[in-house]
């Protein structure tokens, strides 16, 4: 975690949230509630590398919808195992450690189900269960807020702390007890709190667990129909 390319990526990381402030500003028929997560996120993947140097001088390259799993031979046939698209990637060797950070995009709202499905294995449990981000000491959650931002907040700190939750996505504790990190001290002012999380040792950093980092973006309703 020491030799981890903080800069860098607090860079990157607040790079991905003034553009989507200021493409959900031009483009409302695209970023809203109404609208699939991939479809989102696939269109603002897809405008992040044409601005990224220009704009913000990440010398890294952007993916989106990146495949990510392994193969294997079953009845003399390869077949893939553990298949998964990875929402927004930035990657990068300029300095002296390559540096790998995913943004994982989900709808959150004020609700028990919707924060059952942030923290479930389309969400969370990505990062802790199997291979995705294997290997990496960081990654972030990205909450795409609909309706009330600090319900959405509150709701999800409250369903985090939940016997199921805590158990469910091996959460750690920091030297204080606490199990939500608030404020983040890897992104702060940027992401509202950290998570840390055990890893299976295949999959794990060096040091055993990985930090996700909870950065919250606002996703309006559909706009209103022009007449």
């Amino acid at each position: 975690m020491k030799a981890f390319p903080a800069n860098e990526a607090r860079r990157a990381a607040q790079f991905v949230f003034d553009k989507w402030n200021d493409l959900s500003a031009q483009a409302p028929k695209t970023f809203h509630s109404g609208n699939r997560e991939n479809h989102i996120t696939e269109r603002f993947g897809m405008h992040m590398p044409k601005i990224s140097l220009s704009q913000a001088r990440l010398m890294g390259w952007w993916s989106y919808e990146e495949p990510s799993g392994e193969s294997e031979v079953i009845n003399g046939e390869l077949k893939p195992k553990g298949r998964i698209r990875k929402d927004l990637v930035y990657k990068s060797n300029s300095g002296k450690v390559r540096i790998e950070l995913i943004f994982e995009f989900k709808k959150l709202e004020a609700t028990k189900s919707s924060c059952k499905v942030y923290r479930g294995t389309e969400g969370m449990r990505r990062f802790v269960d199997g291979d995705y981000a294997k290997g990496l000491p960081i990654a972030f959650m990205v909450g795409m807020l609909i309706g009330d931002a600090s319900n959405c907040v509150q709701t999800l700190r409250r369903s985090l702390l939940s016997t199921a939750a805590k158990a469910d996505l091996r959460m750690v504790s920091d030297a204080c007890g606490e199990l939500i990190r608030d404020p983040s001290a890897m992104f702060p002012g940027l992401a509202h709190f950290d998570t840390e999380h055990n890893r299976l040792a295949g999959s794990a950093p060096a040091h055993g667990t990985m930090l996700l980092s909870h950065m919250f973006v606002a996703l309006p309703g559909p706009p209103a129909a022009v007449e």
